[in-house]
């Protein structure tokens, strides 16, 4: 048998569709893999890899990393979700792309700092811990360090992505905040108010992926955010009972809930279709 050519080996055709949540999985597996100190250019050729995953849905990207938390060890889970949710927010404002780079890169090595491994955060000031993500971002920042302001901004961008995603992740010592919760602790202690302002807009309390009540008592799961009223895939009724088609509605959110408060089981695949799927 002969063997096939090159453009029947990469017919379109015959490739899966793109997917927010394999391009992301793709680059945990990477992190996995990599050499114990791996060159610098390593670090930013797989930031690029994320940044291009996050390219094809932003929305989709947000619910991965409330609807994706059972793959590989914690720390590496938290180095990707911390580079989406600092790599979303920095785009929203309109970081220049090598900051976002360094930025997106900075945030992926989280992991090699041991700074998750092994239970809570050693309480530190705020001040101790933004010297510790600046001291993060320049060893990643190419050539000359970026200008003052711009590290200043990117360090606490930096530590408030990693603080909301400590929050919504469970561990075996506390269960995980909601996403309001959690947006709520990390824009309470925001030292920035236009840094607060773009991550609220950018995040929001009830981000794609999260289980929410409406206040007409059905349970869906948030679709899509669309800059107003969130849109929601309600997949039961108020009383309880599961509706026989999944509805798209948009309507008032009362409240979030956690995994452990409903009988909901949300499929990413059934409910963001291709961009979705493994």
């Amino acid at each position: 048998m002969s063997a096939p050519g090159i453009d029947e080996l990469e017919d379109p055709a015959r490739l899966p569709p793109p997917s927010v949540l394999r391009g992301l999985n793709a680059v945990q597996r990477r992190l996995e893999s990599m050499q114990e100190s791996p060159a610098a250019e390593s670090w930013r050729a797989l930031a690029r890899e994320l940044l291009h995953a996050l390219d094809l849905s932003h929305d989709v990207a947000l619910a991965c990393v409330l609807r994706n938390q059972i793959g590989g060890t914690y720390a590496l889970r938290h180095s990707v979700e911390t580079a989406v949710i600092a790599a979303l927010t920095a785009r929203h404002l309109r970081v220049r792309p090598v900051h976002l780079l360094t930025l997106t890169s900075a945030a992926l090595a989280l992991h090699t700092t041991g700074r998750h491994e092994a239970g809570p955060h050693t309480v530190r000031s705020a001040e101790a811990e933004h010297d510790w993500f600046t001291r993060q971002l320049l060893a990643h920042a190419p050539g000359h360090a970026p200008d003052e302001p711009v590290l200043a901004t990117g360090a606490r961008l930096l530590r408030m992505a990693d603080r909301y995603c400590a929050g919504i992740s469970a561990r075996n010592y506390r269960r995980s905040l909601l996403p309001d919760d959690a947006l709520a602790r990390v824009l309470a202690d925001a030292p920035d108010e236009g840094l607060a302002d773009a991550f609220r807009r950018e995040i929001g309390p009830f981000p794609p992926g999260t289980v929410v009540r409406l206040e007409g008592g059905e349970t869906g799961v948030v679709l899509h955010r669309d800059g107003g009223q969130p849109e929601v895939l309600c997949l039961r009724d108020a009383a309880g009972r599961a509706l026989p088609v999944a509805l798209p509605r948009r309507a008032p959110i009362a409240c979030a809930l956690g995994d452990d408060d409903c009988d909901v089981r949300v499929s990413m695949k059934q409910v963001w279709g291709p961009l979705a799927s493994l």
